[in-house]
């Protein structure tokens, strides 16, 4: 299931033709990398992720130590809001912003018609805007990966640096920071590769303004004439290579660099007092609460209530025929429904494959299972939208009915989030003593008895936690299926994408509406049945 798509986009990328037609073998399509039009894209990706990786560090550990190592007030309300942002969609995210910052958007009629003020006039369909977007959506995520080793760092080197005499300033300099050192390059490298693989900002915003990212690049080829599925399939393959070395390099970080900072002898926590700076503590919390999650939701629900839009909202004329063509809509409803299913059974699919491996490879282990590890650990390293060409080459020539059905959508959502049940589900299973087994085998009990009674309960906790993120990554993903999907096998999201790409902002906005509630319904449900999401 992994392998497919890689060796099938691998395989195109020697081609002349387009999937399943009869064609040539060519180096032509690699000579293209070369072309002033990719190694512009290459250079913008690369400049573009490095500066909202760079901001998504800063603003992320700085919100992470706020929270857990400062006297800040509200810190339970901050996590909530960051955790919500989390799993705020982010071509939704795009939207929004779009309709705030677009040079006919709110801000710049606002700044025009109200102010007078044209000189402050912004254009989010920019690198600069691109960044700022993506850099409000990779936050939730800088600050989930550093909090942990925030808050289980043992206070007593910072202890002992107050007590020679150190300020806060020069703790937080030449202490904290630097035993935090490798998880902040690891999670920098984690936020880059999310960054330069990102689909849904760089298309919503960059196609307007003509920045070119190489996901962007790689969609125009296949889907605008002329397309060039040869050069498309050669800027995947790059683009993997890319994010697979930037993958490599961040797992031998993680394992290479083991700084103990958690002690056998436990130390009292001391917070930092803010003092006169907790105005900009708040100001950075609760500011970036209000733009990367409050603002939007506001921007979507009043857009979806006009009939026709306006900046001013004395001058709208408001309706609810957004949400009734929502719900009288036959294409809508069956987006709704492909959704749960896809989300559901493939969730579903994706625990249990991860299940499977994690016992083969961390109990089995028979020859060859590092093989199976790394497989199984290759989407990380594979953008979305590279992805989905790869299963568009692979199911082509493979001789399944398979092209137009949920069965493709669930297959391609299975294999890009497989690494997520591996590694969700390893983390406990290697906890698990195998003499546990051992001793239910000793006392007559088969494997498979062994299995269902024993490390099955102990890992259910964990299958649990993999579950939830398996589904709420396929409620809200669209890199992978945009290339891949029918009009019958359309998801939420990609109705989203195509109410907004027909300049129907009323319509997108009600459905991004309507789909950020679900998701936020499912996480409230999910974190109070599941205790693993509760304490992740």
């Amino acid at each position: 299931m992994v392998a497919i798509p890689v060796v099938a986009l691998v395989y195109g990328s020697f081609r002349t033709s387009a999937p399943g037609l009869p064609g040539e073998w060519t180096l032509q399509n690699y000579a293209g990398l070369a072309s002033s039009g990719v190694l512009s894209s290459m250079t913008t990706t690369l400049i573009i992720g490095l500066f909202t990786s760079v901001i998504s560090i800063v603003v992320g550990t700085t919100i992470a130590l706020i929270v857990h190592r400062t006297d800040f007030r509200y810190g339970n309300i901050v996590v909530a809001l960051i955790g919500l942002s989390f799993y705020f969609p982010s071509f939704i995210l795009a939207m929004a912003w779009i309709i705030v910052g677009a040079p006919g958007g709110i801000y710049n009629t606002i700044i025009d018609d109200v102010l007078g003020m044209s000189w402050l006039r912004a254009d989010i369909y920019t690198s600069a805007g691109i960044v700022f977007v993506m850099s409000l959506h990779q936050v939730p995520f800088v600050y989930l990966t550093m909090r942990g080793p925030i808050s289980g760092m043992d206070p007593i080197y910072e202890e002992a640096a107050n007590t020679a005499g150190a300020k806060p300033h020069q703790v937080l300099l030449r202490v904290t920071l630097p035993l935090l050192g490798y998880s902040l390059i690891s999670s920098f490298i984690l936020t880059f590769v999310m960054t330069i693989e990102q689909f849904a900002i760089p298309a919503l915003l960059g196609i307007p303004g003509q920045v070119t990212m190489l996901a962007t690049q790689l969609y125009l080829l296949v889907r605008f004439t002329p397309t060039d599925y040869g050069l498309a399939a050669a800027i995947g393959v790059a683009l993997s290579l890319i994010t697979g070395a930037a993958i490599w390099a961040q797992r031998r970080i993680t394992t290479a660099g083991r700084l103990t900072t958690v002690t056998g002898k436990a130390g009292r926590l001391k917070l930092i007092p803010l003092g006169r700076w907790r105005w900009a503590a708040n100001l950075l919390c609760f500011g970036f609460i209000f733009l990367g999650l409050v603002m939007p939701m506001v921007i979507l629900i009043y857009t979806s209530l006009l009939k026709w839009f306006t900046v001013n909202p004395l001058e709208g004329m408001y309706t609810l025929r957004n949400y009734i063509f929502i719900w009288e809509s036959a294409s809508t409803v069956r987006s709704f429904t492909n959704t749960l299913i896809v989300s559901g059974v493939g969730a579903a699919v994706g625990v249990t494959l991860g299940l499977l491996c994690c016992y083969f490879t961390l109990r089995l282990q028979p020859r060859g299972y590092r093989a199976l590890d790394f497989v199984v650990s290759l989407p990380f390293g594979v953008p979305g939208v590279v992805l989905g060409l790869g299963l568009l080459w692979a199911y082509a020539y493979l001789p399944l009915p398979l092209y137009g059905t949920l069965t493709l959508m669930i297959i391609a959502f299975v294999t890009r989030f497989l690494p997520y049940a591996t590694e969700t589900i390893g983390g406990q299973m290697v906890q698990i003593d195998k003499s546990l087994e051992e001793a239910a085998w000793v006392n007559g009990a088969t494997r498979a008895q062994g299995i269902w009674r024993i490390l099955l309960p102990l890992v259910t906790p964990s299958v649990q936690g993999a579950y939830f993120l398996l589904f709420m990554a396929f409620f809200r993903e669209i890199s992978s299926a945009i290339l891949i999907y029918s009009v019958h096998t359309a998801v939420i999201s990609i109705s989203i994408w195509s109410f907004f790409e027909q300049a129907n902002w009323g319509l997108a906005s009600a459905l991004a509406v309507v789909a950020t509630l679900i998701i936020f319904i499912a996480m409230a449900l999910i974190m109070r049945l599941v205790p693993t999401a509760r304490r992740g």
